[in-house]
């Protein structure tokens, strides 16, 4: 489904799809390119943010208009609300739906960034700043995607092009698809608490009080 059906498909049918953001609609299958993958849950430490005791697990579908809403409004408050004194562990999880034909490849080119720019002390490397740029651009070609990752953090272009044609990160996409899956999520962005759902994953007060009340 691309952005404009989805658009389309949203307006049609009403609140309740608005509310979840985007969705399989009637069948939140693996998605094909990852149908013959052997998921991997070790092969790249999932990027956080924070080092609170409550967790934040968020899957998102780079794709994704709602996350992409999210993204832009919803995280940098939980950002300077939460995660900057530490009270929440905030985590990112990949669950391609896919809504946009270059869901997988972009989540593919950020976990390129981040094994690139990862380190020991750091191993999200600039996961999250390439995540924000990515989402904010209109250019999802895999040129791109690796002119991208040059521009904000200075990797060398070819470093994602390598990764985007020998799709290297698929294992981890299919381990946290399959782990979303296991947790009951079936559209995105989906927000859970130390384990619990937030009920609208675009409002920034209930998920600060489902954090405040898991603390």
């Amino acid at each position: 489904m691309n952005r404009r059906s989805f658009l389309t498909l949203a307006a049609g049918v009403g609140t309740s799809l608005a509310l979840a953001g985007c969705t399989a609609l009637f069948d939140a299958s693996l998605p094909s390119e990852l149908e013959d993958v052997e998921p991997d849950a070790d092969q790249l430490p999932t990027p956080t943010v924070g080092e609170g005791d409550v967790t934040i697990d968020v899957y998102e579908d780079f794709g994704c208009p709602a996350c992409q809403e999210f993204q832009a409004d919803v995280f940098p408050q939980l950002e300077q609300r939460l995660l900057e004194d530490d009270e929440a562990t905030y985590r990112h999880y990949d669950f391609p739906l896919p809504v946009e034909d270059e869901s997988i490849p972009m989540a593919n080119a950020a976990r390129t960034v981040q094994a690139a720019t990862g380190t020991d002390d750091e191993p999200t490397g600039q996961f999250f700043e390439y995540k924000r740029a990515v989402m904010e651009a209109s250019d999802w070609s895999d040129e791109g995607l690796a002119n991208l990752a040059e521009a904000e953090t200075d990797i060398d272009p070819n470093n994602v092009l390598d990764g985007l044609e020998e799709k290297t990160y698929y294992p981890t996409l299919a381990a946290d698809w399959n782990r979303g899956d296991e947790n009951g999520v079936d559209s995105t962005p989906t927000v859970l608490v130390d384990g619990e759902p937030v009920e609208d994953p675009l409002d920034v007060d209930e998920i600060v009080s489902a954090v405040e009340n898991a603390a």
